[in-house]
Parts: structure tokens; sequence; C-alpha cells
């Protein structure tokens, strides 16, 4: 039997309309996080010159590592709307990798550029929005691949739910 029904493992608790809700607003959230990591992102090798003068804008006003939360948020929402001991296991392993590998990454980059790095965290933070709310960051400044590749990766990895497990997921879990 499948694990989404008959004697599968039994979720564990009740998976909703409003979990789904939730979720679809999350992985839309993350999708945007992850599209918008890809570009002008100041922790990649070669550009940490920028890091000590770029603005955080964008994705990078929310948090310094938008791609890692992108990450940490979609093993929230599977855990979320499939609580079955071993995924709840496995989206654990990618919550806990992601956050501590922002932290580690924040150490490597501060060692490898002091100056520079330093001058980044102080305008940029590792918790999602709590640069904009000190006023070291301002909300908005997202160019078109984060907003509208976020959308187009959503909508795609969402129906690729559909062909690859066999159930629906994001908008799809209503359109059918």
């Amino acid at each position: 039997m499948s694990e989404r029904g008959g004697a599968g493992p039994q979720p564990a608790w009740p998976v909703n309309d409003i979990l789904w809700i939730v979720a679809t607003v999350l992985m839309l959230v993350a999708s945007i996080l992850f599209m918008g990591s890809l570009i002008r992102n100041p922790a990649l090798p070669g550009a940490a010159k920028k890091a000590a003068t770029a603005e955080a804008r964008g994705v990078y006003g929310i948090t310094r590592h938008p791609m890692l939360w992108s990450f940490a948020i979609w093993g929230a929402v599977h855990i979320l709307v499939w609580p079955i001991a071993k995924n709840i296991v496995l989206s654990s392993a990618i919550i806990f990798l992601s956050l501590v590998g922002g932290i580690m990454q924040d150490r490597k980059k501060a060692r490898l550029d002091p100056q520079g790095w330093s001058a980044w965290q102080s305008r940029t933070s590792y918790m999602p929005f709590a640069a904009i709310a000190r006023g070291r960051a301002r909300y908005g400044g997202f160019g078109p691949h984060a907003i509208l590749w976020g959308i187009v990766v959503w909508l795609s990895a969402t129906w690729a739910h559909i062909p690859l497990t066999g159930w629906p997921a994001g908008i799809w879990h209503w359109v059918r």
C-alpha cells in the first residue's frame, strides 16, 4: 500500500486546506528567494569585493542567505503537508543543514574577508526581515528574475508533483 492511503504510515497530524494554503504561499516565497539568490549574490566565489559596498536589495534585503532559507522553507513545508516519520527526518536534516550552513558560511566569509563581509553583515541579517525591521535594509528592489522566475519555478515544481509523486501540490491541489 502507498503511504498516502491504505495501510502505510499514518500522518502525525491531519493535513487540511488551511495547511495546504500556508504551504502553497510559503513555497512561492521559497521559490522567489531561491531565484533571487542566483543574481548579484555577494557570497558567490569571486564576488567578495561586492560585499563591502553592495546594497542589500531584493531577497538580500530580506536575508543574506536567501537560497539557504529557501531550502529551509522547502523542508518545513514538506513536513507540514506530509507529516510521516521518514519525511520529517529527511526534511528536518535539510532544514538543519541549510540553517547551520548559513551560520558556517558567515564565519568562513568573515575569516576570508573580515572588512568586506563585516560591512555586508552590518547591512543584512541572517534572520529573514530582521535587517528591514532594524532599518538596515529596505524592502523592495526585487528584480524580475526573482519574481517572474520564482513564479515559474513554483508553478513548474508544484505541477511536477503530479507525474513524479502521483499527487498534486501547490495550487494544483485545488485545480484538477
